[in-house]
């Protein structure tokens, strides 16, 4: 059959097909002609906007003019620009965010690292410093590490207030982490309560353990209080111990027991409040294993059993001591004199002189110390004269003789 279309014009149409249906014919071939030049002009146009807007993100129009880089924790900005490779001609479409801040992370000395590109032309960075927490002595050298377990440098000396983690395994390389720390997944500007579970339970399933554990202890400290920390072990037989210099303390070592791993928070809390507030003269112990009831040990070494105490009778004492510096009396003065008090215990003195001595050992943390002891019905350095003060405890009666009646025993 011949095609209409192909007819020349002015030819006849043939017999067998009416006109008006052959205009019909013709007309649809036609629009669909135009709709096929609609759809390829629209399309060319679309790339060509596509291409033109491409070709616009490499241009100094779409090139980086706010650069806004935060560093908490100390850190400096200028340095981590440089890091980022970030300036006033990188093109924004250059900046590849995932690629800033993993280079940021690679540094020892950074973590947590964001990298946000707002169009049209701006780019945050934000990123934490790191800063040392504790030290590890390693091949003669001193490694620093952060509160996430990261070791962020290797020091020829110990840094000063730094205390010294032990027993806490192999020691890696700069800008890795110690087996059993958190570890990269949390940033250094974690908040201390983020580090570890700082609630768990004995019986729970998340207890902190080994270096986790001491480095969140010793986080969770004010910072005013952390260096009186001096070493940390997470390999003693008892659990984690710290040994600390209390700061309202002027000489002596307190070792402090933690137990295990177990509420942490309130264990930090006890030993920031004890050594904060009390008065830890003389205690060479603390037992926080139960921080609702911690303890304090004046023996040594500390943790121990006390000595026994001695038996005294009326009128003579004997050599031995009494248990946790509590002084025991051999029997009362006579006459009516004052008893005088110590700290932990009482003794009795007559005009400076005790009758039947005080047991040894109560000198100073309670009892009367030498001020109500008497020797051979003598009393000794500070006793004996009316109105004269003991040395640790008992004060003389104004209206005493000199010497106590019968006999004192020499075991004061």
């Amino acid at each position: 059959m011949t095609d209409l279309l192909d007819a020349p014009e002015g030819a006849e149409m043939p017999p067998s097909i009416h006109p008006r249906i052959a205009r019909r014919w013709v007309d649809a071939r036609r629009a669909e002609g135009r709709r096929r030049l609609h759809i390829v002009l629209t399309v060319g146009s679309l790339l060509g906007v596509a291409a033109l807007a491409v070709g616009s993100l490499y241009t100094p129009l779409l090139r980086v003019r706010h650069l806004r880089v935060t560093v908490t924790g100390g850190g400096n900005p200028t340095a981590v620009t440089r890091l980022a490779g970030v300036t006033g001609h990188t093109l924004m479409i250059d900046v590849k965010a995932p690629t800033i801040a993993a280079r940021l992370d690679a540094d020892p000395l950074l973590g947590g690292a964001q990298v946000e590109r707002v169009w049209p032309g701006t780019v945050r960075i934000s990123v934490a410093a790191r800063t040392p927490l504790a030290v590890v002595a390693v091949g003669g050298k001193w490694a620093e590490i952060d509160a996430t377990g990261r070791v962020i440098a290797d020091a020829a000396v110990q840094a000063a207030g730094l205390p010294m983690l032990q027993s806490v395994g192999s020691v890696p390389a700069v800008g890795a982490w110690l087996v059993g720390t958190p570890g990269p997944r949390l940033s250094p500007a974690t908040p201390a309560g983020g580090l570890v579970d700082m609630y768990a339970p004995a019986d729970g399933p998340d207890v902190p353990s080994g270096a986790a554990a001491l480095l969140a202890v010793i986080d969770a400290l004010p910072a005013t209080l952390r260096s009186a920390v001096l070493t940390a072990d997470a390999g003693s037989p008892t659990g984690l111990v710290l040994t600390v210099a209390p700061p309202r303390s002027a000489v002596g070592i307190v070792t402090v027991l933690l137990g295990d791993g177990s509420l942490l928070a309130a264990k930090a809390s006890a030993l920031a409040t004890m050594l904060d507030s009390a008065d830890l003269s003389g205690v060479t112990g603390i037992d926080l294993s139960v921080p609702s009831r911690p303890a304090a040990e004046t023996t040594s070494p500390p943790f121990g059993p006390p000595p026994n105490a001695a038996a005294s009778t009326s009128g003579s004492s004997s050599p031995g001591s009494s248990p946790a510096g509590t002084a025991s009396a051999g029997g009362a003065g006579t006459g009516g004199g004052p008893t005088g008090s110590g700290p932990a215990g009482s003794g009795s003195a007559n005009g400076g002189a005790a009758n039947g001595g005080a047991a040894q050992g109560g000198t100073a943390q309670g009892g009367t110390a030498q001020g109500g002891t008497a020797q051979g019905g003598a009393g000794t350095a500070g006793a004996g004269t009316a109105g004269q003060t003991g040395a640790s405890g008992g004060v003389a009666s104004p209206a005493a003789g000199a010497a106590a009646s019968g006999g004192g025993s020499s075991g004061g």
